[in-house]
Parts: structure tokens; sequence; C-alpha cells
């Protein structure tokens, strides 16, 4: 297994890691792996004034540069490092004790723009391809996936 990437929040240093079980949580959570990553980049769709989103000339849609979303941070920080936590305390035999939302954001002595980055970079790192999946020509055709 990899090295689990770590943080240190008031003196105290944590595990993290995102992987499919935090993914499913955030998808949950959030309403969306894709609306999660627009929220911590700090990004957002822009739309005319009666609410529809506005495309350029190539289709692409417009989006604008905004804050990181504090609450997407304040949700998936402690999801990556109970994960991170929870995978120590198997590798080494031993019980572990989650921490809470609440815990790690009254005691956060970082600020939310590095927490943003440091979530975002992990996210790429989980979906990062490190062995492609060999699959049929007609299973992927018409997907929107790449692979």
């Amino acid at each position: 297994m990899e090295q689990l990437k770590r943080i240190r929040i008031a003196g105290k240093e944590y595990p993290y890691k995102i992987d499919l079980n935090v993914l499913e949580q955030i998808q949950e959570s959030y309403g969306g792996v894709h609306r999660f990553e627009m929220a911590v980049l700090g990004l957002e769709y822009l739309k005319n004034k009666d609410g529809k989103q506005i495309y350029n000339k190539d289709g692409d849609a417009c989006v604008r540069r905004v804050e990181p979303s504090v609450r997407a941070i304040r949700m998936a920080l402690p999801l990556m490092i109970n994960e991170g936590l929870e995978i120590e305390a198997e590798l080494a035999g031993k019980p572990w004790e989650p921490v809470t939302e609440k815990e790690l954001s009254r005691n956060c002595d970082v600020s939310y723009e590095y927490l943003a980055e440091l979530i975002h970079e992990e996210w790429q790192r989980c979906f990062a391809v490190k062995k492609p999946v060999p699959r049929k020509e007609e299973e992927t055709a018409g997907s929107i996936f790449p692979g």
C-alpha cells in the first residue's frame, strides 16, 4: 500500500486519503462528485438572468472563479482524515477513534485556501489512472469516460 499523506492541524498530525469509500460519501453528501470538485476549486457555472447555463462559442460551459467552498472543505476533511486513520489502524491491527467535523473545524489553524488545494491535490491523485483496465471496444462505445 502507498504511503498516506499527512496534515498537521493544531499541532497534531493526521493521515488522509480519498478513495472510493470517501468518494461515495462525498457523492451522497454533496450531490455529486463533479459539483464537489467545482466547489473546492472555487468555480461556479455562469448563468443568464433567466437562470440558464451560459456556453461559449465552442459549446463549453462558462465558469467564473469564486472562493473555495468552506462547506465542501468542512465536509471532506474529516472524511479523508478518518479514512486515513482507519487505514493506519487496520494496518497496525489497532482500534481507531474517528475525528469529528466540529473538532477539526474548531481546532483548525490552517487556511481554508490551503485546505482546498490539499483536498484537490488528493482528489486528483484518487482519479489518476494507475493501471488501465482492458475493455472491449463495444463496452466503451458511446461512453463519455476516456479509456
